[in-house]
């Protein structure tokens, strides 16, 4: 499988203006580096950008698979002629929710009228287009975040599986994949599992899934100044330990996973936390998308970007990594100590 994400910057609201930006880093790459890529993979809100208040997001929600989002993706998709996911903020019916959904949201439709009302109900969603530019899957993330509690529902249907028609270098013509996003790599609440409360990586590994796909905007604690200059090309370590913490269940594990990590960086106005006092000082996103393979104690990255940098993440053939491309990561005992190799060119 080739693979690809696109990290960048997405400025908070401006939707054109971050399209128009995804699509310059995308040309500014040789058109034969994209040649023969099986999926590309945006980060979480890609191009509403994600720091969000209620009355901020509610101009930007989009009709499931059918607004702004969606659109580029299929143009993307059609173009590249790869499976393209992006991900967006889902605005899913203009309906009254059935009896026990979580928090409907009222908001103003219908021209001109200040009285007419409706409910709605909005999710922080992924959508996934083929090369011919329909929609294979989608998936509403299940653990939110404090930010986008403020807006958003959980998904009704927690975490779901797709088989996606794309290489494995098995000879099969689809992957089972797994789709989430950002928190969703977290307990449900930072609340222990149970029997009806599964974490990602249990879902994972009971749906067999081959391929995991996380968007996220993954936050960090790093100043501004860690990501300029010379340190904007350097991964943000602390995060790449948290989330190969996370996924210990999936390295540890005998079979071979494909795990996608498409992150964005740069900064945004705001509270890092609704209950934040004053205006906040702004939130900062730690970068570092991979593309990798994990299983039997190793994690083989066959790319990762710096904290601060925007542009294509890969092409990464993953066939390659089983053959010694990449770094290897090695996990001893399921711990935090990371034993690595270098990069083969």
């Amino acid at each position: 499988m080739r693979i690809a994400t696109l990290q960048f910057s997405p400025k908070l609201g401006r939707v054109q203006e971050n399209i128009a930006r995804a699509d310059a880093l995308l040309a500014s790459v040789p058109a034969a580096s994209l040649s023969n890529l099986d999926l590309l993979v945006l980060p979480e809100l890609a191009f509403t950008g994600y720091n969000h208040t209620l009355s901020s997001i509610l101009p930007h929600l989009e009709p499931t698979s059918a607004g702004p989002s969606t659109e580029w993706a299929v143009r993307t998709a059609r173009r590249l002629g790869c499976l393209v996911c992006v991900g967006y903020p889902e605005i899913s019916s203009p309906n009254p929710p059935s009896p026990g959904t979580l928090r409907p949201t009222m908001i103003e439709l219908g021209p001109g009228s200040a009285e007419k009302h409706y409910q709605v109900t909005a999710y922080n969603s992924v959508v996934a287009v083929n090369a011919r530019g329909e929609v294979v899957a989608h998936y509403r993330k299940t653990n939110l975040y404090y930010t986008d509690e403020t807006w958003a529902q959980e998904a009704p249907d927690g975490f779901t599986a797709h088989d996606l028609a794309v290489a494995d270098g098995s000879g099969s013509s689809s992957v089972r994949t797994t789709f989430a996003i950002c928190m969703d790599l977290n307990p449900h609440h930072f609340l222990p599992r149970t029997a009806t409360r599964r974490s990602l990586t249990d879902h994972v590994l009971a749906t067999d899934s081959r391929l995991l796909v996380l968007s996220t905007a993954w936050l960090t604690h790093l100043p501004s100044s860690a990501l300029v200059g010379p340190e904007a090309a350097r991964p943000d370590n602390d995060t790449l330990v948290y989330w190969f913490n996370e996924l210990q269940a999936l390295i540890q594990d005998d079979g071979r996973r494909v795990c996608v990590f498409a992150n964005r960086c740069g900064e945004e106005a705001g509270k890092a936390h609704p209950n934040e006092d004053g205006e906040g000082d702004g939130v900062r996103y730690a970068g570092s998308s991979w593309i990798g393979v994990v299983g039997q104690g190793r994690v083989r990255l066959g790319r990762i970007m710096g904290k601060g940098e925007e542009g294509v993440c890969g092409v990464v053939d993953t066939e390659s990594l089983d053959v010694g491309g990449g770094w290897d990561l090695k996990f001893e005992g399921g711990g935090e100590e990371i034993e690595g190799s270098e990069k083969e060119d």
